[in-house]
């Protein structure tokens, strides 16, 4: 009986072993994701501005060009990002609200989706803990 307990015991330790280098794994996951997404994210945010500096500029160019002027291009592109801020200013409440929302889509999306798996590994772990408990109770007899 002793033996079992001792067994138990240890089979307990085990899982607590294995439940904490879990936590340790999904967390460095996590921040390797995070750091990995974030670099990306920076680079295309980067290009992605660059590149529309160059397309915005190139639009005042030729509507410089078609007005036969050397700023009002520049004057009509400016006009429409002063229009965009202003409005964008204005929604702010809503877009707050809409930024809000996907982010707790997203959040809610990944946390289901982690509860999945440590319900798979909790399972799969009490599965060969009871296995190995039958085991052991084959020898013993």
């Amino acid at each position: 009986m002793l033996e079992r307990l001792e067994e138990v015991r240890e089979n307990i330790f085990r899982y607590l072993e294995a439940r904490i280098e879990l936590f340790t794994l999904e967390t460095r996951g996590k921040v390797e994701e995070g750091v990995v997404v974030g670099i990306h994210g920076i680079g295309l945010a980067l290009l992605g501005t660059m590149t529309v500096i160059f397309l915005f500029s190139l639009l005042a160019a030729y509507l410089n060009e078609v007005t036969d002027s050397r700023y009002i291009g520049f004057l009509i592109v400016a006009g429409f990002f002063l229009l965009l801020t202003i409005i964008w200013g204005a929604a702010s409440g809503f877009v707050k609200s809409k930024i809000r929302v996907a982010a707790y889509s997203a959040i809610k999306k990944s946390q289901e989706k982690k509860a999945e798996e440590k319900t798979e590994a909790v399972s799969e772990l009490m599965e060969k803990t009871r296995a190995s408990l039958d085991q052991t109770n084959r020898y013993a007899q």
